[in-house]
């Protein structure tokens, strides 16, 4: 089992080592003393925040790594998206349009772009998973402009249940 630094403020330490020891067990490096995990629940997993916690960061990207492990044992046999499909979805990640926030929370936007970016440069090289997008984290901003939450978050889900679909026909 990964050793997390701790911070002031972080993830719940037992919760996440609850969820990791059932990783580690459906991944068959450990005894499954708990309902197997799957890749999306991995991806849907949340966290609460106490004091004296794990280090978010360093949680979240070991669960990436968790997320693409699941995601390859579970759909080894895929195939890779074709020249159409994957012109049809870059366009579809290229226009996307968010409403914006100010007061209420939203994501950074330059984060959000970013992702976007790097999903673009993913599906040009037919590379592009559906795991990657569930796992996308994003920071919070609050006064200042942000992308609003819940447009974010949909389209995610959409681009990451058309990257499956595709991949599966």
């Amino acid at each position: 089992m990964p050793g997390f630094p701790i911070a002031a403020r972080g993830y719940h330490r037992h919760q996440v080592d609850a969820f990791i020891a059932r990783i580690e067990g459906t991944l068959g490096r450990a005894q499954l003393f708990a309902p197997p995990v799957t890749a999306a629940e991995v991806g849907r997993v949340r966290f609460p925040i106490t004091l004296r916690g794990y280090r978010g960061r360093a949680v979240d990207e070991r669960l990436e790594e968790y997320l693409r492990e699941l995601e390859a044992k579970e759909n080894g046999g895929r195939r890779r998206l074709s020249a159409a499909e994957t012109d049809r979805l870059i366009g579809l990640v290229r226009n996307v349009r968010f409403v914006t926030t100010r007061l209420s929370e939203g994501y950074a936007e330059r984060e959000v772009d970013a992702f976007l970016d790097r999903m673009i440069v993913e599906l040009r090289g037919r590379r592009a998973r559906s795991a990657d997008v569930r796992a996308a984290r994003f920071a919070t901003t609050r006064i200042r402009p942000g992308y609003a939450q819940p447009d974010v978050d949909g389209f995610l889900d959409h681009l990451a249940a058309e990257i499956d679909r595709l991949a599966q026909a």
